[in-house]
């Protein structure tokens, strides 16, 4: 009986050693910020063991709850698309049930299960009312070793002291609000007397004053030798080896020229409807190009998000 007794005993502490210590990271797919990005992809690995190497951004809860991971170390901030809360070459990364991420400001591999929305235009959504469409769940970290670093991180590491990316969102806000301006709106406030005032969407004299303004919200990037300013910096990290984004910026400098022309020569038109969110009737602008600057914005925002994404370590 008690020889029985210890080879059940044997049998289950093998079966501990195979699958308790911890996860097996052998099948694990190599996850980037670039493949993360398309949607269908995410898709057809939807529940598959992942990796991927990132940063933790110094915003991510202190609680360890949850970490926001970035391929781009000393940022503060997750990245959103232009005008949403949706998270741009930003993750989110959940621990296993009970556990938590201590923070670190090192290079990081996370491992963990992939957990996709059932489409595209769904979202999962955070308690600070960031939306995103995939998370990594189930997950820990362990710190990168030297050997396991891209020997382009040297370049990466000026990019990121720069400041530069943060410069770069900062102009797409810029050029998105001159492609979309009328999309834009004043919600609605209650004034000092306690009474509710309702908003409204941007009349183009608003858009304007935003834009032309010393001080205003857009008003940095209607100053002349705004883009030439960021070619400058960029070109003062490497001479050579960034003139992709260098191209880039080019692209959004003749979009905002172009953008900014169909709102001073008035190339749009407007609609008295009653507008549920604000409560009240009201003009409503349509830009009659809005499609085609849209859609060129997209165009090389995505550009600069793949550009973005390429950065592997």
């Amino acid at each position: 009986m008690t020889r029985r007794i210890l080879c059940l005993f044997f049998a289950v502490l093998s079966l501990f050693l195979m699958f308790g210590c911890g996860t097996n990271t052998e099948d694990a797919i190599k996850l980037s910020f670039k493949s993360a990005s398309t949607y269908d992809y995410l898709k057809s690995i939807d529940g598959k063991t992942v990796t991927i190497n990132g940063y933790m951004a110094t915003s991510s809860p202190v609680d360890g709850s949850f970490m926001f991971l970035m391929n781009l170390p000393y940022q503060s901030c997750p990245f959103c698309v232009p005008n949403t809360s949706q998270l741009s070459n930003t993750m989110e990364v959940y621990p296993k049930k009970g556990d938590s991420f201590p923070y670190t400001t090192q290079a990081i591999k996370v491992t963990g299960k992939l957990e996709v929305a059932p489409s595209e235009n769904e979202f999962f959504t955070d308690k600070y009312g960031y939306e995103f469409n995939f998370k990594i769940v189930d997950a820990d970290y362990t710190i990168l070793k030297s050997d396991e670093i891209s020997s382009d991180i040297a370049l990466w590491q000026e990019v990121a002291e720069s400041d530069l990316v943060t410069d770069m969102y900062a102009m797409y806000d810029y050029v998105n609000f001159l492609c979309a301006w009328n999309t834009y709106y004043v919600n609605n406030y209650t004034d000092a007397n306690g009474n509710t005032v309702p908003g409204y969407y941007l009349y183009p004299q608003d858009a304007i004053n935003y834009l032309t303004k010393d001080g205003a919200q857009w008003n940095y990037g209607y100053k002349d030798g705004y883009f030439d300013g960021i070619i400058a910096k960029i070109k003062s990290i490497d001479e050579s080896k960034l003139n992709d984004l260098v191209s880039n910026v080019e692209k959004a400098k003749s979009l905002a020229e172009k953008a900014l022309k169909e709102l001073n020569d008035g190339n749009y038109t407007s609609e008295y409807k009653y507008v549920e969110m604000f409560g009240k009737s009201d003009y409503v602008y349509t830009l009659n190009k809005g499609d085609e600057l849209k859609g060129e914005m997209d165009q090389i925002y995505m550009e600069f998000s793949n550009w973005l994404g390429n950065w592997e370590m």
